[in-house]
């Protein structure tokens, strides 16, 4: 019996020192928002090439309309989060390459509306993330496209 009281004494001294502050500790700064660290050079799927802007990575948040925020970090790189919760809804403007003509983008924004059921909103998002990571400079407004 000495051994059973023993054995409870050691376990009541081991997790009271530091064992519950340091957990709070460690998992905060991680999850703080604003936190954002740089993200090596990758490609990301559905993208076909690699992209030419810098990746980076930094909590997102859902909004009620369906969409995530922030697409970009506040150095402009592109949030890869943000780029893996598009990555679905968005897949044929996403996956379009480095050198598509306009007609291009425009066919694969009316591709997500009907077999991504992106929203407008959530389209605008997932062609600025595509922008961004290939280097596009169309004037194209998703909410704008006409599709048959």
């Amino acid at each position: 019996m000495a051994a059973a009281c023993s054995s409870p004494q050691n376990t009541a001294t081991q997790p009271s020192p530091t064992a519950t502050p340091n957990a709070p500790v460690t998992a905060s700064p991680s999850t703080s928002p604003g936190l954002e660290s740089p993200v090596p050079t990758q490609r990301l799927a559905p993208a076909p090439d690699l992209p030419v802007a810098n990746l980076c990575s930094t909590q997102i948040a859902s909004t009620a309309d369906g969409n995530a925020v922030p697409l970009l970090c506040k150095s402009g790189a592109l949030n890869v989060p943000a780029w893996r919760f598009y990555a679905d809804v968005s897949a044929s403007v996403l996956g379009l390459g480095l050198n598509p003509t306009a007609g291009q983008v425009e066919a694969a924004i009316c591709d997500d509306f009907k077999r991504g059921h992106a929203t407008k909103l959530q389209e605008q998002s997932g062609y600025k993330l595509a922008s961004t990571y290939y280097g596009w400079n169309f004037d194209i407004d998703p909410a704008k496209v006409t599709c048959p």
